[in-house]
């Protein structure tokens, strides 16, 4: 494992070979699992649901990023997720379920 530093960021290399930079800010201190790979154990079929996740984990963590502004993202996919979860419920009730066709998927990418 090699530590490096770019840019005012710190990435981990944790393989040479592979050349995958990650910022430590998505790595767990403790067991040193990236935020990504929790997500995946968890949530890998909703996008929303993973980024709230990804958002909560490195909050605060981010150079030059505040604590707030990362809850802030996590709590915008959450309203995604939950705007979603009530469109597929009243398709289904209304005998109109689509699985997942037709409903206005919101995804964002907030910087």
């Amino acid at each position: 494992m090699t530590i490096s530093s770019s840019i005012g960021m710190t990435y981990l290399w944790t393989n040479q070979q592979e050349m995958s930079k990650t910022p430590t800010y998505y790595i767990g201190k403790t067991l040193g699992i990236e935020a990504k790979n929790v997500v995946m154990d968890f949530q890998p079929d909703n996008y929303n649901l993973g980024t709230a996740l990804t958002y909560l984990m490195r909050a605060g963590k981010k150079p030059n990023n505040p604590i707030t502004q990362d809850i802030k993202k996590a709590i915008a996919h959450l309203k995604f997720e939950l705007e979603r979860q009530a469109k597929l419920l009243a398709d289904e009730q209304s005998g109109t379920s689509t699985t997942n066709q037709g409903v206005d998927v919101k995804y964002a990418v907030l910087y």
